[in-house]
């Protein structure tokens, strides 16, 4: 039982062939949530320039921070899939 257990705790073994994979992967999530963290400060600029009582900034801070969620969940898969690249 203690084997199985053991087995269970280290990431699974990658092929060779699948390291192409994970690196382009993880260049493309890398660069995605880079350009969203900037796409949500630059919402944020805007914002600032409305008055805080606007609709329209209402919505810019909704877009916002649902831009924010997905840069930040971006940014763990990308942390997940450097588990698979070598690390040299």
């Amino acid at each position: 039982m203690s084997e199985r257990r053991d087995d269970q705790r280290r990431p699974p073994i990658v092929v060779a062939t699948t390291r192409p994979f994970f690196a382009g992967a993880a260049t493309i999530v890398d660069e995605t949530w880079h350009e969203l963290d900037r796409m949500a400060g630059a919402l944020d600029q805007h914002a600032g320039l409305l008055s805080t009582d606007s609709a329209d900034r209402a919505v810019l801070d909704l877009i916002t921070n649902g831009i924010r969620e997905v840069a930040r969940r971006l940014e763990q898969t990308e942390i997940a899939l450097a588990a698979y690249l070598p690390t040299s």
